[in-house]
C-alpha cells in the first residue's frame, strides 16, 4: 500500500516530471503576455479574450510552482487541473477572438474549423495534452493494469470526439436533411444506431478512465491511525495487546 501512495518526486522519475510541467507552463504563460497584448492592442479589441488570456497567465504562474516543487502534494492531480484550464481557456479566448474579428458573419462550423487552424489554439491544445499525461504519469506510476485502462478508455473517446467536431460542421447539415428517399432513411436509422454505439463508447471510456485511476489516489482525509501520508501505520511486532485483569 505504501508503494502505491508513495509520490513520484522522490525519485528521478518524478523530478523530470516537475520539469516538464515547468517548461510547458513557462511557455504557456509567455504566449498569454502575448494574448493579452494581442486583445487590448489589436483591431477591434476583444475583451474576453483578454480575460481569458489572464486566467491562462494566473494559471501558468501555478504550474510554474508545481514545476518547482511547490507544493508537494498532489502534483498529478494539479498538473491535470492546469492542463484542462488552459485548454478551457485557450478554446474559449480564441474562439472569441474568431468571432469578434471574422469579416464577415460566421457559422458555428466556420468558427470551428478556423478554431482548429488557429496556431495559438493548437499550441494550447498540445500544451493540454502534455500536461494531462504528465498528471497521469505522476498518479498511475508504472501500474500496467491501470495505464492499459487508461489507453483503452482514450481510444474509445477519439470516435465521440471525431463525431462531435464532425457534427459541429458539415456533419449536421447531413444529419438533419430532409428523408426522400430509401437512402435517406438508412441515412436516418444509421445515424440512430451509429448514436447509440458512440454514447456506449463514451459510457465505457469514461468508465475505463475512472476505473484507471480509482485506487492510485491517496485517501483525501487521513483515517483513525494513520500515519502523515495517510497510510496505516503498520502494527507493531512483538508488543502484547493489553488485557482487562480480572
Amino acid at each position: 500500500m505504501t508503494d502505491r501512495l508513495r509520490h513520484p518526486e522522490t525519485d528521478s522519475q518524478g523530478r523530470f516530471l516537475r520539469l516538464v510541467v515547468l517548461v510547458v507552463c513557462s511557455l504557456v504563460g509567455l504566449t498569454a503576455l502575448w494574448g493579452i497584448f494581442d486583445a487590448v492592442g489589436g483591431e477591434p479589441r476583444v475583451w474576453g479574450l483578454l480575460g481569458f488570456e489572464v486566467v491562462t497567465l494566473v494559471t501558468a504562474a501555478l504550474g510554474v510552482f508545481v514545476g518547482l516543487g511547490r507544493p508537494r502534494e498532489a502534483p498529478g492531480l494539479a498538473s491535470a487541473t492546469i492542463g484542462a484550464t488552459v485548454f478551457a481557456a485557450g478554446t474559449l479566448g480564441r474562439f472569441s477572438a474568431i468571432m469578434t474579428r471574422a469579416e464577415g458573419a460566421l457559422s458555428e462550423g466556420q468558427a470551428v474549423r478556423a478554431l482548429v487552424r488557429d496556431p495559438m489554439f493548437d499550441g494550447r491544445l498540445v500544451a493540454a495534452i502534455v500536461l494531462l499525461a504528465v498528471g497521469a504519469c505522476f498518479v498511475l506510476g508504472s501500474d500496467r493494469a491501470a495505464w492499459r485502462k487508461l489507453v483503452i478508455g482514450s481510444v474509445l473517446l477519439i470516435p465521440v470526439l471525431g463525431a462531435g467536431l464532425w457534427l459541429s460542421g458539415s456533419g449536421l447539415d447531413w444529419l438533419m436533411a430532409p428523408v426522400e428517399s430509401s437512402g435517406g432513411l438508412v441515412r436516418v436509422v444509421g445515424a440512430a444506431v451509429g448514436g447509440v454505439g458512440l454514447m456506449i463508447a463514451a459510457s465505457v471510456s469514461i468508465h475505463l478512465v475512472i476505473r484507471a485511476f480509482e485506487g492510485r489516489l491517496p485517501p483525501l482525509v487521513a483515517g483513525e491511525g494513520s500515519g502523515d501520508d495517510g497510510v496505516d501505520a503498520p502494527q507493531k511486532t512483538g508488543e502484547a495487546k493489553p488485557t482487562k485483569s480480572a
